[in-house]
């Protein structure tokens, strides 16, 4: 009897030592300071990366030999409408914008796992992203940052993280749009010390914010969360700096052109700067003054930056963005973090972004430098999940490869 429950409990133990995936011999971009890794294993286990070194004397369900591939963070996207907007031009497939709220606007129960975008931009190595909503006005609203595994429930990462907004001319004069800038926080700055004003209370009649609009501007008033500004003119950027001096709080500038012209403010106030380096040539008059080595500037006098895709539905190409980056000056290693751990460290985003230990196994495999256009993520793993590949692209493709 003792011998049965002996093997019992060494069937077990091998059992249980036996779980999680072993990756072994990748060269590991870390997207920290401990940089390349070559030769490396990674052992995941419950969605998390537990060991990482080279040789692991571990005892794994699942092994993959990865012989010397690359091995890189999932990449994070600054800046999407991944779940909340299907097609740009049906109205119906859009829950990105409000004629109720303007900064009050969460998008989080309109979230879609399901939308065919997500794995399409999947496939080109996004694993997570922000979703923002849209608006020609000053406030788009509140960004919320998803995982993209599909799943109905456990997609939301952190809801309401971010204010977006912008200030570059649109239907109102940018002129107008920084004077509201300033009023709006004044007046949410009023209303909130006035009596002790709390999310419980209403407003007061002559208000023409919502309590959610004013609640979201309370939670940026209080640097609680950051204020994210569309901005590419040089003066504008250097009039935002100054307003979040002058209101202590946290500001990101989004576009950005010009932001070389205005480095040093930029690096002083710890300022980080979302950039789009494909776009990296005059589109309007307020990106006059852009350039190719933009990053490589900003890099060079200390701001932090990330990277992001101006287009929805091509999120994935901010890696092709980085890389453009990187062909004008920015180290590769920099290039990496802006869309990876930079991005997390900025929006606070809690174990992600990283290869490191204790951190969500979110890992993609590459079979050559991720920032070339014509690499491919050979495997895809979602908290240490391998993730389909398959997206409504494909299967058109297989659909008319296979017809007769």
């Amino acid at each position: 009897m003792k011998t049965l429950i002996f093997l019992f409990s060494l069937v077990f133990s091998f059992i249980v030592q036996g779980e999680g995936l072993l990756l072994k011999g990748g060269n590991v971009h870390t997207a920290d300071s401990e940089g390349i890794l070559e030769n490396t294993d990674i052992y995941i286990k419950d969605g998390k990366i537990i060991k990482i070194g080279k040789d692991l004397k571990v005892s794994a369900s699942r092994v993959e030999d990865l012989n010397g591939k690359i091995v890189t963070p999932g990449f994070i996207a600054p800046y999407s409408q991944l779940g909340i907007v299907e097609i740009e031009a049906v109205a119906e497939t859009r829950d990105d914008r409000s004629t109720v709220y303007s900064s009050g606007l969460s998008i989080v129960s309109a979230f879609n796992p399901h939308s065919t975008l997500i794995p399409y931009n999947l496939r080109g190595g996004i694993t997570t992203a922000l979703s923002v909503p849209s608006s020609s006005g000053l406030y788009s609203g509140l960004a919320s940052s998803f995982s993209l595994s599909s799943s109905l429930e456990g997609s939301l990462i952190s809801q309401d993280i971010a204010l977006f907004g912008s200030v570059s001319s649109g239907e109102d004069s940018r002129a107008a749009k920084m004077l509201l800038l300033e009023d709006s926080l004044d007046v949410a700055s009023r209303i909130v010390e006035a009596d002790g004003w709390n999310d419980e209370k209403g407003l007061p009649s002559s208000s023409s914010y919502s309590s959610r609009d004013i609640i979201a501007l309370k939670r940026v008033l209080s640097r609680e969360i950051p204020l994210v500004v569309r901005a590419d003119r040089a003066s504008d950027i250097l009039f935002l700096i100054n307003f979040s001096i002058d209101k202590n709080i946290r500001l990101i500038v989004r576009g950005g052109s010009e932001a070389w012209m205005v480095a040093k403010q930029l690096a002083e106030t710890n300022t980080p700067v979302i950039l789009e380096p494909i776009n990296n040539l005059p589109g309007s008059f307020n990106q006059l003054g852009a350039r190719l080595d933009n990053a490589s500037m900003l890099n060079k006098a200390g701001v932090k930056i990330l990277i992001a895709s101006h287009e929805t539905h091509n999120s994935y190409l901010s890696r092709q963005a980085a890389g453009i980056a990187v062909s004008y000056g920015l180290p590769w290693d920099m290039a990496l973090r802006a869309i990876t751990s930079n991005v997390a460290e900025v929006f606070g985003l809690k174990k992600i972004g990283m290869i490191k230990t204790g951190y969500k196994a979110d890992l993609i495999i590459w079979d050559k430098d991720p920032l070339e256009i014509s690499a491919f993520a050979q495997q895809i793993y979602i908290s240490g999940r391998l993730m389909s590949s398959e997206s409504r692209s494909t299967r058109l493709r297989d659909r008319y490869l296979n017809s007769d």
